[in-house]
């Protein structure tokens, strides 16, 4: 597998892409629909609402979030590819060992879900894996790990519908792959490319860190191949801060890619789920 691109100036013009980039609200795709990917049309059974259930990140559930990881059609379709091209691949068995797997682990995020992640749940794991950090250094190192919520015309991916976070699992296992990344740490482990060594040359990456001891060919290939199958064959963006999120059609995505045309706005939810929400939250 070929090494993940550097994507250090891409980070570095990163901030502000969600206001300077107007949605495309005459595209095709503009109004796509949201769709649940466990439908046996999609067939990714597993997937789910990370904050909608106890997690490892705050030990709570956040209210009015209804576990449906819900997507956009086109998005849920480029991800049946992935997953496809992982579970049947020669290269990617041998490769890792085994044919693997895309699990969903979060989709839509609506408007309060991302306040609270932004707010309470992203500061509480920063500030308990780095002790006596000021809160000016977690305000620092937010942006790194989650999007500030807001309503304009450009919200954050998963505010769209057009974003997902994702895990590669092992079907020999059932387990996921290790990729190196422990949750709110703040020494790039998360960057798609932190493993690939650009920081060994001086100025040519903004990754200040390197492994503490040789990554494991679990962890590289492991994180390769992820980004080959999202990228290269489901034709989604990586987010240049985040190995596990993937998407297309939202603000980032568009910046990524180039292309600087976002299409998706702010997702319609569908009567159902508002439901869903507000007897959850009269709970």
């Amino acid at each position: 597998m070929n090494r993940i691109p550097n994507f250090t100036e891409l980070r570095a013009n990163k901030s502000g892409y969600d206001t300077r980039l107007a949605v495309d609200t005459e595209h095709p795709l503009h109004k796509d629909p949201l769709v649940d990917p466990r439908e046996n049309e999609f067939g990714f059974t597993d997937a789910s609402s990370y904050y909608s259930k106890p997690n490892s990140m705050t030990g709570e559930t956040l209210p009015g979030v209804p576990d449906s990881p819900l997507v956009r059609l086109d998005v849920a379709k480029r991800l049946v590819e992935a997953d496809k091209y992982l579970r049947t691949d020669p290269d990617v068995r041998e490769a890792l060992g085994s044919p693997a797997h895309i699990r969903i682990d979060d989709a839509l995020r609506p408007y309060q879900v991302q306040k609270f992640a932004y707010d309470v749940a992203w500061p509480m794991i920063i500030r308990k894996r780095n002790p006596g950090i000021s809160d000016e250094e977690i305000a620092e190192q937010l942006p790194k790990f989650v999007a500030k919520p807001n309503e304009n015309l450009t919200p954050t991916p998963h505010l769209m519908g057009g974003a997902v976070d994702v895990r590669l699992i092992n079907l020999k296992t059932g387990e996921p792959f290790d990729r190196g990344h422990q949750g709110g740490g703040i020494k790039g482990t998360a960057y798609p490319d932190f493993y690939e060594d650009y920081q060994a040359d001086k100025g040519e990456s903004d990754i200040e860190a390197s492994p503490e001891e040789p990554v494991s060919p679990e962890v590289l290939l492991g994180r390769r191949v992820l980004y080959y199958a999202m990228t290269n064959v489901a034709g989604l963006h990586v987010n240049p801060q985040e190995i596990w999120h993937y998407g297309k059609g939202d603000p980032l995505s568009e910046y990524v890619s180039g292309s600087n045309h976002p299409y998706y706005g702010i997702a319609e939810l569908p009567d159902w789920y508002k439901e869903e929400m507000e007897s959850i939250q009269s709970k």
